[in-house]
Order: structure tokens, then sequence, then C-alpha cells
């Protein structure tokens, strides 16, 4: 570009000095667009903002904290180290040097999603690691606590520690595999209120040799006087948090309609419900959503984004932690199960809670802090006959599907069973069971704090529903005196107790929401 000016100046008889100028000018600009592109590390400095989930950073009093720290900012494009000792490049008595020049990023070393802070000395980290580096290398995570007064008060560093879901889950995913990194330090850290920031770093392993180099970055920030103590402990604001799988695809927004207004009654009004919205969301979908979210008592969550970096089942367990964490400083219990599945308990009980309360009163071990819930899985292809077809169009899906599978087809001869825990408790969890909990004195195994609960708590498992239309609904119909048969050798029974909720439900989304026209 310098060229092309100057020599159109040469040509219209402009001055050698004024040339001379532009060129000075043309070689300064050209060093500063050097600086920033190469070494971008060093021009930020300590100035990196770190965004979402961590909030934005800013400059501690004598600007000095942030210096020692290498961060990179969003987007940045990883370093690699050119050349290392052991590859002789520079010694001829190895041969001819060949060289091999990485074009681009296929996988990036670590994808951050959110970090909550859950115990005065502990945060959890919740993104997604490069699978690659996780089944043939070693990564390591290293932490540390800055405090926005430092040098008054030092720098604390720890070493992270990591939960994966189960290897199977880690090998199914194609790039990245979801990740919770914990930070846990000796001593509460931030708990005088000065405020802070996170930082972690991420690295490939020793068993990794591509050159690319480790990376800091900015988990999170906490404002003075943001830290709360009485957050991690009882009386908590709720009782009851929902956590899903990301919803993705073409829901039928009938189905939505159902199973939000169902378990917001089932739950009770200190219940909060968390929808992961992967691109599912939409149209009337949204309209069905929208007067809950209204009322307080839905959360939507945009997490389209996370389609660009292929992980299992649309970032599953990063979003299920993300939640389990979100809901650590809100509520007691949190429920894991999917839009698909309907909650149950027997007429007898008034509420949720005293189901509750009576099996911690039931309880052996040493501390009720999961239940694990018994699977009802229903037909969606055989309807009672009876009635027209307007009608049939009106009902509920509760009302049309009432045969129930007792059969156990299922590999390993079990079903499914879905989970509700102590938020507190669970260190991360996965789409049907905790990963990983913490463990009460005297207890060692997840049984010692498992309720494994068939009659006062099941699940009713419409599978697949929630993405069918409605003409795939009730492809058959058997007369009413059918209780027991067979569809596809597989032994069903008439179940009719979904069915006997509706009305009750109905009354209840009329008086909160109103009239839905779906």
């Amino acid at each position: 570009m310098c060229a092309g000016i100057v020599g159109r100046m040469s040509k219209h008889g402009e001055k050698p000095v004024g040339v001379r100028s532009l060129i000075i000018l043309c070689m300064l600009l050209s060093l500063v667009l050097v600086l920033v592109t190469v070494r971008p590390l060093e021009v930020m400095g300590s100035l990196a903002i770190c965004r979402g989930e961590a909030g934005r950073g800013h400059l501690p009093p004598g600007g000095q904290a942030w210096t020692r720290v290498k961060v990179v900012p969003e987007w940045q494009t990883p370093a690699v180290v050119t050349d290392r000792e052991y590859e002789m490049l520079h010694d001829e008595a190895y041969g001819v040097a060949r060289r091999f020049v990485p074009m681009g990023t296929a996988t990036f070393l670590f994808v951050h999603f959110s970090t909550h802070r859950v115990e005065p000395n502990s945060f959890a980290v919740v993104g997604m690691g490069a699978k690659a580096l996780f089944l043939y290398s070693n990564p390591q995570f290293f932490c540390s606590w800055h405090p926005h007064d430092y040098p008054l008060r030092s720098t604390v560093h720890a070493n992270g520690s990591f939960i994966q879901p189960d290897r199977w889950h880690v090998s199914y995913g194609k790039q990245y595999t979801g990740t919770v990194v914990y930070c846990t330090f000796d001593l509460p850290v931030g708990s005088d209120g000065v405020g802070g920031h996170l930082v972690v770093t991420a690295t490939h392993g020793t068993s990794h040799r591509s050159g690319l180099e480790d990376l800091s970055f900015v988990a999170k920030v906490e404002a003075p006087g943001e830290f709360n103590a009485s957050r991690f402990r009882a009386p908590y604001e709720l009782d009851h948090v929902y956590c899903g799988a990301p919803l993705y695809g073409a829901l039928n927004p009938k189905r939505l309609r159902e199973w939000i207004a169902y378990h917001v009654r089932f739950l009770g009004d200190r219940a909060h419900f968390f929808l992961y919205d992967a691109g599912g969301i939409e149209g009337a979908v949204l309209d069905v959503v929208r007067p809950w979210v209204a009322k307080g008592r839905v959360t939507v969550m945009n997490v389209r984004q996370g389609e660009r970096y292929n992980s299992h089942y649309h970032n599953q367990f990063v979003v299920l932690n993300d939640c389990l964490f979100r809901s650590r400083s809100l509520a007691a219990w949190t429920w894991i199960f999917d839009v698909d599945e309907f909650l149950y308990m027997p007429p007898q009980y008034s509420s949720v809670d005293e189901v509750i309360s009576e099996l911690e009163s039931k309880f052996w071990g040493k501390r009720l802090q999961r239940i694990s819930m018994l699977q009802r899985p229903m037909d969606h292809k055989h309807c009672v006959r009876g009635g027209d077809s307007s009608e049939l169009d009106s009902a509920w899906a509760l009302e049309k599907l009432v045969y129930r599978r007792t059969q156990v087809t299922e590999a390993g001869g079990q079903m499914d069973r879905k989970s509700v825990v102590r938020a507190d408790s669970a260190l991360a969890v996965g789409p049907h069971d905790p990963v990983r909990m913490r463990m009460p004195p005297g207890a060692t195994e997840m049984a010692e704090v498992t309720m494994w609960e068939s009659t006062r708590l099941q699940y009713y498992h419409y599978h697949g529903t929630v993405n069918k239309k409605e003409s795939e609904l009730c492809n058959e119909f058997l007369g009413p005196e059918v209780n027991v048969t067979s569809f596809d050798d597989v032994q069903h029974q008439f179940d009719d107790s979904m069915k006997l909720r509706v009305e009750g439900v109905k009354r209840f989304e009329l008086e909160t929401v109103g009239s839905l026209d779906v």
C-alpha cells in the first residue's frame, strides 16, 4: 500500500522530503501492526477483558496484579513454539532441516462456558476440552486467585482437577468432551470482600508435542462485596430447580405446553425451570414458553452458539452442569430429566415436598442426597377407540397415550432411571445419574446416599413424542375393554394414571397464564 502511494506521489512531482516522511510513517504503522498481530499477549498485558459469565475485568490499584498473568483474549489464535531444542533444526549434522507449518486451528484447547463459585474456597469451571487430548495425552489445569487489592493480599495458587462423563461419552463426542474443572484452594478466597479474579491455566499435557502453547484465561471476576457466604447454605430462595437436556430440532409446541404446565404445578410455587435452547425454542414453541417466563417460573438460556463445538448430544454434559451449579445457591433439590418425561407421585400425597420428607425419614443411609426414580415407558402408537377425530386432535398426549410397556427390553435387563439430587452434594451430573457426589462423613459409596425409589416417585416416559406431530400419534386404536396386550411382541398394560391428572393441570394453566392458543 505504501509503495503504491509513494509511486503516485513521485509521478506527480512531490518533493523528496514529503516522500521520505511518508515512508517513515508507513514503516511506523507497519511496526505497530506487526506488534498487535504477532504479539497480542504482550501488547494487551493485563488489559484483557473477560466477557460473559466471568463479567468484566478491571485493572486493580497500581496496575501490577495482572501483568504476571498470561491471558488469551477470546478467539485468539493459539501461539506455536516454532523451534524446540530436541528437533535439531539448526544443526546441519542432523541433515537438511524440514519444517511442518500448521495452518488454522481444528480444535481449541478448551472452550469456556461458565464459572460458578460453589464454596467459599472452591469454583467450578464448566466447558469443553479437546477429546483427543483426554484420550491420548494427560492435560492438566492450574488455578490462581488474584485479589483486587494486590499486593496488599497475595495471589493464591492451587492445582485444578477435572470431572468428565464416563469414558463412553468422552469417546462419543467427535471433537470435544464436556468438562468440569474444579479449582479448590486450601482456604477461602475472596471471603474478605475485596473481590478478585480467578485465572485458570489449561495445558496440553506432557504427552502432547504439537508445539501449541498452553494458555491461561480469566474464568471469573468477583466485584468488591459480591461474595456472600450465606448463599451456600440453607435456607435457600427455592426448594426445587429443574435442569434438562438442550432443546433442539422441530419441537411440538403442544407437548412442551403440556410438560411445562404439568411440572410447574407438580413442583409447586418454590420451583424454577431452566430451559436451554439449542435451536428448538422458536415460533409456536417460543409462544408457549413466553407466558411462563413472564411469570418468573422459567428462564430460557440461549446456547445455540454451542452448535459450533461438536460434543455429545448438543453439549448435554456442559448444559446440565452449568444448570447444576447455577442451582447450587438457589434451591435444595435439582431435578434432572427430559421434556418427554413426566414426574408422578401417588394421589395420596398432596405435594412432592411431602414425598421427599417421607423418604428422608425412612432413609437408612448417612444422608439422603439422591433419589433415583423408576421409569414407566409409554407407547405412542396405540390409543383407545372412542370419540370423534376433533376430540382426539384437541386432547393432550397424556389423555391419549394410555398403554404402558411392562416388559423390560433394554440391554442389561434394566430400564433407565432419572434422578433428583441435592445440589450442594453433587460434584457433577450426567443425564441419568450424578457422575460424582460429595460424601458425608462415614460414607464412601454412592449407594450410601441414594434412595432407589419405585413407588412414591416415578416418571412416565413418552419417548420421542416431543418431536412428533399429532398425526404421528395414535396410529392404531384398541377397544376400551383391552387391558393387557402385546405390541410387536412386547407386553403392554392399560394405565390411565396420567390421564386422570390432566383436568387439574388444564385448570391450573388457565388460572396461571390464561388460555394458550396452540
